[in-house]
């Protein structure tokens, strides 16, 4: 099979990583989604606390070494620049091995430019967020509404700092589209249709 990346984004309770897995099953290629990443950055030293740090928005700043210019990815001089480019460089790394699927992880706009990349975005309409956190975390409404907006929250710091771009940016997204229309199966199917056409897959 020809090499070609599909990445999905999604807001939290669309269903996005159920979405991305069945198109990775259906294909029969990779999924790569945070916990994938995550365990990676792990094993090349970086803690998970230091990660979740960053994600929440904090500047973390490292000791440089001695006699070294701060700044360089080497020094630790700014573990939070660190972190940022040691995730940039694993998906990197794991898009140019084959044909796969990336859940979230800012990778749409990480292999921005690469070719043969689809970049698809998933959202739903709040309540059927709500209803599908109610359902799959055993919540209240009132605390799945809170739930959901404070993933909001932290997804929107996470990406502003992986890409210094707005996470609801469209401009690098090839399709944005209603999980709530077609449910999970459709959905994946409506995006491996056009996986299938723009890059000729058999």
């Amino acid at each position: 099979m020809e090499h070609f990346v599909i990445t999905v984004g999604c807001e939290y309770g669309a269903k996005g990583n159920a979405i991305g897995r069945k198109i990775g099953k259906d294909l029969g290629i990779p999924v790569y989604d945070r916990e994938t990443v995550d365990a990676i950055i792990e094993e090349v030293g970086i803690p998970q606390d230091i990660m979740d740090k960053v994600e929440s928005g904090l500047t973390i700043a490292g000791k440089g070494v001695e006699g070294q210019e701060r700044g360089s990815f080497s020094k630790l001089s700014d573990l939070t620049d660190r972190a940022i480019h040691v995730q940039k460089q694993i998906i990197r790394k794991l898009a140019s091995k084959g044909p796969c699927v990336f859940i979230g992880r800012s990778a749409d706009y990480i292999l921005k430019g690469q070719d043969r990349l689809l970049s698809v975005f998933i959202y739903a309409p709040d309540e059927i967020r709500i209803q599908n956190v109610c359902e799959s975390h055993q919540m209240s409404k009132k605390d799945a509404k809170l739930f959901i907006s404070e993933k909001d929250k932290r997804y929107h710091v996470r990406h502003l700092a992986f890409t210094g771009s707005n996470r609801g940016d469209r401009h690098n997204r090839n399709l944005l589209i209603d999980s709530s229309m077609l449910g999970v199966d459709g959905t994946a199917e409506y995006i491996e249709l056009l996986a299938k056409k723009i890059f000729e897959i058999e």
